[in-house]
Order: C-alpha cells, then structure tokens, then sequence
C-alpha cells in the first residue's frame, strides 16, 4: 500500500500552459514524480499526450512545456473487467471517438517512444468501448484514492 503523500493537479481538460510549466518546474526542480490520470477514451489520451510530448500549436515551446518523464496511472480499457465495473459505466464509442482514436494511433511517437501506449490505444479502439474515471467509484466513492491510485503507483 502507498503510504506517502500526494499533490494532486488538474488541467480542466486540456492542459493550459501555467498548469503545464508548473508541472515541468515540479519534476525538473523538485525531482517530483509525475503521473496522470485521465479517462479512458481518445480525448483523456490526448490530454495525456499533451503533457508527455506537448502540443501541435506549442511544438516551438515543447522543451519547457512537456513532462517526458510523466506515467499513464490509467484508466485503462482492461480496468473495466479487471475491477468487474456495471455495464452502465461503459460507453460505445462514437464515430467520432473512433476518427480520433485513429488519427492518434498514426502519430509517431507512439511508434517510437511509447510502443506500451499504442497498444492499450489499440485494445480500445478493438473494443470499441470507453469510461470515464468516475467508473471506478460505482462501488465504492474511496475506490479511487484507497484502491486503484495506491495500485498503479
């Protein structure tokens, strides 16, 4: 069981930049472990994405914005049967869903630096399923934060 303390920051969906470089200070000055949760579908992914390899509009920026160093904590499609979840917290994926999916599954980064990333991308798109993080609080509201975070860590 983790036994430590942590400082928990949230981005409001995509990360702005404040949120990003303060991240970036944290890890690069602090020597603070990065992680990031997010849910489990093409658009939590990106956010993902945006804080370890930076952002298309921001690419001059990336050195001082992006948090290479930052683990996927989840969720991830296989935690919906692992932690045995109610088949209300699952959702299709729309066409859209599956447009982004695919365009990210072409980006190279994930050929390269994160091969681990694409497959779970992959396993999703196979399944064609997403959840949202609240998902993992349907049987219990401490789930998250007594349970499944502790876990990943």
């Amino acid at each position: 069981m983790f036994d430590g303390f942590l400082l928990f920051t949230q981005g409001r969906g995509y990360p702005d930049i404040p949120t990003r470089r303060f991240l970036r200070y944290l890890v690069e000055q602090l020597h603070l472990p990065a992680y990031c949760l997010v849910d489990s579908d093409p658009y939590g992914f990106d956010i993902l994405a945006t804080y370890k390899f930076g952002s298309m509009q921001l690419a001059y920026d990336a050195n001082v914005l992006r948090v290479p160093e930052i683990r996927w904590l989840g969720v991830f499609t296989s935690d919906f049967e692992e932690y045995c979840l109610p088949d209300c917290c699952q959702l299709q994926l729309s066409s859209e869903d599956r447009r982004k999916l695919e365009g990210i599954l072409t980006r190279c980064y994930l050929h390269k630096e994160a091969p681990e990333w694409r497959l779970k991308l992959e396993a999703m798109l196979e399944m064609g399923v997403k959840f949202e993080i609240e998902a993992l609080s349907a049987s219990s509201i401490s789930f998250l934060s007594q349970e499944y975070i502790p876990q990943q860590i």
